[in-house]
């Protein structure tokens, strides 16, 4: 059997059920008392059975259209709960997020703040991937991702970018090493160091090549790593100088261990981006984030 039963048919049918009356129905739903009766009429000889008892006293549900109140109940609400749902998708309350981001800004302050908003909307979804900038950026450009954070000093021509954070570069040595007594260093004073580096590509990896060719040298990377945790590590193994952001540094230094200094360059005032293919196109969940990252970006300018 193909059953073509419409939404407004269930609803009539229910209308009638609770007020035992085909015209009461009609006047509640504000529709022609014979319209009604009409679509009855259909639904059972689409069903092939007597749905209704008429007597002189009113309506009352046969055994099929017992049956058949409990069926349309669950579906009318099934569509209640879905109108609902997509009500919350469009406004932002519920959806999914894909959120690529670079090392740097999950230590420093993504954190914190994608608590924040998932607190305030709690049927948010964000699935979040670590990357470097280059990767990040390729990942927002096809599509694999909503929003990126990454390095403003690697291009990115194709996406709509946004200032998120500004973080400023330390070059971190162990308490023993020559440089240590510095308070401050410019990059000339490192260039000539073996270095623990992170993933080539990445942003601080780029600036500090970059840096490095302006001085007519080679950056001399001894070892690479792909993250912090690792970077501190082989630092205070002795095994070359780190740059990291001066946040971190600052929160993973242990006592009598390493040290933190600043680089005394323009290029350390490093600026972190957000970034997507077009503001106006993302979901509105992915909207709801962005401006509650831009609001955390304002309060720390």
């Amino acid at each position: 059997m193909n059953l073509r039963i419409d939404i407004l048919t269930l609803q009539l049918f229910l209308a009638v059920i609770e007020e035992q009356s085909i015209a009461k129905a009609a006047e509640k739903k504000n529709i022609a008392t014979s319209a009604v009766s009409r679509r009855i009429s259909d639904l059972e000889e689409i069903l092939q059975v007597e749905l209704l008892y008429r007597h002189a006293k009113g309506i009352e549900p046969t055994p099929a259209g017992f049956a058949l109140v409990e069926h349309a109940r669950v579906v009318l609400g099934d569509l209640s709960r879905l109108e609902t749902d997509l009500t919350g998708y469009r406004h932002g309350t519920r959806g999914h997020i894909r959120l690529f981001v670079n090392r740097s800004a999950i230590l420093e302050t993504l954190a914190r703040e994608l608590s924040a908003f998932l607190v305030a909307h709690p049927l948010v979804r964000v699935d979040l991937e670590e990357s470097i900038s280059p990767d990040t950026i390729q990942a927002v450009a096809e599509n694999r991702a909503d929003l990126g954070i990454f390095g403003g000093n690697i291009r990115a021509p194709e996406l709509q970018v946004f200032p998120y954070r500004e973080d400023r570069l330390a070059a971190v040595v162990a308490l023993d090493h020559p440089l240590a007594r510095h308070r401050s260093l410019r990059f000339a004073d490192l260039v000539d160091h073996d270095f623990v580096s992170l993933e080539k590509g990445s942003s601080i990896d780029t600036l500090c090549v970059r840096a490095a060719a302006e001085l007519g040298r080679p950056l001399k990377v001894r070892i690479r790593v792909s993250g912090f945790d690792a970077l501190f590590r082989l630092v205070e193994a002795r095994l070359g100088v780190g740059i990291a952001p001066m946040e971190i540094a600052d929160g993973r230094l242990g006592p009598g261990h390493l040290v933190a200094i600043a680089i005394d360059e323009p290029w350390a005032q490093r600026s972190l981006v957000l970034g997507m293919r077009n503001h106006a196109s993302l979901p509105p969940a992915a909207r709801l984030l962005v401006e509650h990252l831009r609001m955390g970006s304002e309060r720390q300018a």
